[in-house]
């Protein structure tokens, strides 16, 4: 090689290169399936790395590199990320065509699919590109320039373009950019150190590359481990694109049919358990809709690509669920239960595919663009997790369109059950058990869910009556507006043998819990089970207020096992309530204890690096210096320090030991020659050993101090100030000490 260091210096900074990419593209680990991306990426790193190698062996430079990267960037993405060879491994014009084509269209299609991903196709490019891009300078500058940080740069663009293309929170990312930034630093470290050794003047040190080494790692982890990052709503994540139908114009129920007509046919769904059509996350002035990006999803509640495998979100119970299409379905929502895993489709030319489904992590909801073929036939396996809940369970609290600001026109009539003596959830049940008790049902179809019909037409009217729509409707838009986020869902609950008719569709509610999980609110728990104009029994309309404060006197008297007022006003059920303030003031003594504990513990090393340091001195006298310097130092450190102004010898005369050394060490600093080196390594010797007896004259304790206390570390770094930037010697601090006998 041509330029300065070694063979080995060229093979640490590709080593370098080659880890820190393959640990940025492991932040993808939980984005595709499996580690194969591994290869599409690292394939460029390893073929850029031998590439500037060779140019810099021909002594040619970066224009001829360049070229040389551009012209193999298209046969290399064939081969190692879209894994078409071509005939005698040779790939394609029309391979090479469809990577520089494809290569813009990657990322989105990335991006729009719902992690895992599988590890094939177009998506394969992302990893690749970003290796290739990363590595392209980075190889270059490392390999062929002296600059420490230019091969620096690109690595951490890389870093964070990574970022945004995978999940919303990836496995180990902060050990991760720890790693990645620890290894940086040393790396510069080193480099800068070789630029020095070329120009013939170091500067810097080993030892205070280590310890800033030492001391970015602790503090790093122990930070992450004293205050863990647990708000993920400032990350951002890259959008799909926009190939998703227009949900707006999306029906939600399948069209209005006989309720006898037979919709589908699934086996494998637990006792008790309903097949979800749609969920309404959204209300607007129109009523209930499935939003575009679910509220409060924190950037996964989009409608994505799906690959055969899809990560849940929750822990669970495996079920396996086997649907057939009847001819009376038609609709786009693809019938879906639980948190979604895997799936497959019985194969058959023209009907649905994976390809064409589209699916939401954040409300469990599958629709197929251009909509199902009533003829498909499909099994998934789902997560199935706990569905019910008590009182003491805690809610989360609504985040951002999780208020459904459209529904404020409710608040003047849920003002008697916005009690602050409840929880939210209390609050919810309340208001679920006027609906149920005050109310009737209407046996028509209904879906009217404007603001008169909700709110003057029931809620606010005397006589309260609806549709059992229409109630799930009212009931979440409640529980919004009271403080719990809410959804209406759309789906049937099989019948005899799987079977699911035009009569079994129903709605309900779903309530979110602190845990981020969606649990329902069963219907009967609001909807009345009087039939208006049926039977004289319907019920006498009572007064909101006084509805609430009957349900509160029986829950004063113990006799509410929903509803207990001692509870309410300790318990806001939100998981985002305020740390308390002792407990941050812990956090802060514990953090500050922990900092100075870790400083403690870095003296001791710092003085055994700064002893060796001094020990390979390049000046034959320096040694003499240093060793006298280390006594000192020492007697510094017990607490009997003496005065930097002084000769040596009278500082041997305060220390009352040591004397027979201050005599050599001065002399050796004034010898018109150099000595013999062994007399130094002797003089080294006997330094360190006096050193030892210093130490060990006080007692355990005051030993134990001197060890730990940084005073000679301070006033080393006390005289490189007042010293400037001239290099000298540490005796040479005063400029005129004496030699013995002056």
């Amino acid at each position: 090689m041509t330029r300065a260091g070694s063979a080995r210096d060229a093979v640490l900074d590709a080593g370098v290169v080659l880890v820190l990419m393959a640990t940025i593209l492991s932040i993808l680990d939980d984005t595709f399936a499996d580690r194969t991306y591994l290869v599409a990426g690292l394939a460029p790193v390893v073929v850029l790395l031998a590439l500037a190698l060779a140019v810099r062996q021909l002594h040619e430079g970066g224009w001829w590199y360049t070229l040389a990267a551009l012209m193999v960037f298209g046969p290399l993405g064939a081969l190692a990320a879209l894994r078409e060879p071509g005939p005698f491994l040779v790939p394609t014009i029309s391979s090479v065509s469809r990577v520089l084509s494809q290569s813009l269209d990657a990322p989105i299609e990335l991006v729009s699919t719902v992690p895992p991903v599988d590890a094939d196709g177009v998506v394969m490019l992302v990893p690749f590109l970003i290796g290739f891009l990363a590595t392209l300078p980075a190889a270059w500058l490392a390999l062929a320039t002296w600059r420490p940080l230019a091969p620096v740069v690109p690595l951490v663009l890389a870093l964070v373009a990574t970022i945004p293309l995978g999940v919303l929170v990836p496995t180990l990312l902060v050990p991760r950019g720890i790693f990645v930034a620890v290894v940086l630093v040393a790396w510069s470290a080193i480099r800068a150190r070789r630029r020095e050794e070329l120009a013939g003047r170091v500067r810097g040190s080993m030892a205070g590359a280590v310890v800033a080494l030492l001391t970015v790692s602790l503090v790093s982890g122990l930070g992450s481990l004293l205050v863990p990052d647990q708000d993920t709503s400032d990350r951002v994540l890259l959008r799909g694109g926009g190939d998703t139908p227009d949900l707006t114009a999306v029906a939600v129920v399948p069209p209005q049919g006989r309720d006898d007509l037979r919709l589908l046919r699934a086996t494998g769904v637990p006792e008790g358990r309903r097949l979800r059509f749609a969920a309404l996350d959204l209300y607007t002035s129109g009523g209930w809709i499935p939003a575009e990006d679910s509220p409060g999803s924190e950037g996964y509640g989009t409608f994505k690509r799906i690959g055969h495998d899809v990560a849940p979100l929750h822990p669970g119970r495996t079920v396996v669920v086997r649907v057939e299409l009847r001819p009376g379905y038609d609709s786009d929502w693809l019938p879906m239960l639980g948190e979604l895993t895997s799936v497959d489709l019985d194969w058959n030319p023209g009907r649905t595919e994976v390809s064409d489904i589209r699916y939401n992590q954040a409300t469990s909801s599958a629709l197929v663009v251009g909509g199902v073929d009533v003829r498909d036939r499909y099994s998934f396996e789902s997560v199935v997790v706990d569905d019910g809940f008590t009182r003491s369970d805690a809610t989360r609290e609504p985040a951002g369109d999780q208020g459904q600001v459209a529904g404020a026109f409710l608040d003047r009539y849920l003002g008697p059950f916005d009690r602050p003596e409840l929880l939210p959830l209390e609050r919810v049940l309340l208001l679920g058990r006027y609906l149920r008790d005050s109310g009737t049902v209407r046996l028509v179809e209904g879906f009217d869910q404007s603001p008169a019909e909700l709110g003057r037409g029931m809620l606010g009217s005397d006589r309260i009556t609806g549709t059992s729509f229409q109630y799930s409707a009212l009931t979440a838009l409640g529980a919004a507006r009271l403080g719990v986020p809410a959804r209406v869902v759309l789906g049937a609950e099989p019948g005899r043998k799987g079977l699911v008719t035009y009569g079994d569709v129903t709605s309900w509610v779903e309530l979110q819990f602190a845990d981020g999980t969606w649990r329902t609110l069963e219907p009967a728990r609001y909807t009345p089970s009087e039939v208006e104009g049926y039977g004289s029994d319907e019920p006498v309309p009572t007064e909101p207020g006084r509805f609430v404060q009957g349900q509160l006197d029986n829950a004063a008297k113990g006799r509410d096992k929903e509803i207990r007022l001692d509870a309410g006003t300790t318990d806001t059920g939100s998981e985002d309530e305020a740390v308390p303030a002792w407990r941050s003031v812990l956090l802060a003594v514990a953090g500050l204890v922990a900092l100075m504990s870790l400083a403690l513990i870095l003296v001791p090393v710092v003085k055994v690096l700064r002893r060796g340091r001094r020990r390979r001195t390049s000046s034959w006298s320096g040694i003499y210096v240093n060793g006298w310097q280390e006594v000192l130092d020492a007697a510094r450190d017990r607490g009997t320090p003496v005065s930097d102004g002084w000769s040596r010898v009278a500082q041997a005369t305060e220390l009352g030991a040591g004397l027979d050394l201050a005599r050599r060490a001065d002399a050796a600093v004034f010898a018109p020659a150099p000595g013999d080196p062994a007399d130094g390594s002797d003089f080294w010797r006997e330094c360190q050993d006096l050193r030892r007896r210093l130490l060990a004259e006080p007692d355990a304790r005051r030993r134990l101090r001197a060890h730990l206390d940084p005073a000679s570390l301070l006033a080393s770094w006390a005289r490189r100030r007042a010293s400037g930037r001239q290099v000298r010697h540490e005796d040479r601090r005063a400029g005129g000490q004496q030699p013995t006998g002056a």
